[in-house]
């Protein structure tokens, strides 16, 4: 599974409005500027974050974005549907068996669903305010057994 910059530079640029001490409008300059984001990217993103009342837009001197909720309610699920994030883990999902090679009866689909499930269940629990206080939890399954392969995000 790979995330897509539109869920990684939103999740990043939320976190950063989130984080500052003063809570007044932030530009998308001063968030592109710091975070060492494209600007024009920030923009598109920041108009699908608008619409799904994640931000909320001040026009005029001093204007900028705001966090539309609190940081503890707005979670990294929302986020990424949102900026029309796919988080399919594989092709192996609940419309059809492309890309399964097994067609209907594949023996793997319910581990993939499982997992599809299981992962957005988790991205839905991480608020904006977990990253801020860099408090994300997460259940413990185990560990990776000696000489396994570990599984890394890019």
């Amino acid at each position: 599974m790979r995330i897509s910059t539109k869920g990684h530079y939103a999740v990043q640029a939320l976190v950063d409005i989130a984080a500052r001490p003063e809570k007044k409008p932030v530009s998308l300059a001063v968030v592109a500027d710091g975070q060492g984001l494209s600007q024009n990217y920030l923009e598109q993103l920041f108009v699908k974050l608008r619409k799904a009342g994640l931000v909320k837009s001040v026009r005029g001197p001093g204007g900028g974005y705001l966090i539309a909720r609190s940081p503890s309610s707005i979670t990294i699920g929302e986020v990424f549907a949102a900026v029309d994030e796919s988080l399919i883990l594989t092709d192996c999902g609940d419309e059809g068996p492309t890309g399964c090679g097994g067609g209907e009866n594949d023996q793997t689909r319910k581990l993939w669903q499982k997992l599809c499930h299981h992962f957005n269940e988790l991205l839905y629990s991480i608020t904006i305010d977990h990253v801020v206080k860099g408090d994300v939890k997460l259940p413990r399954i185990g560990g990776p057994l000696p000489g396994a392969a570990v599984i890394r995000i890019a």
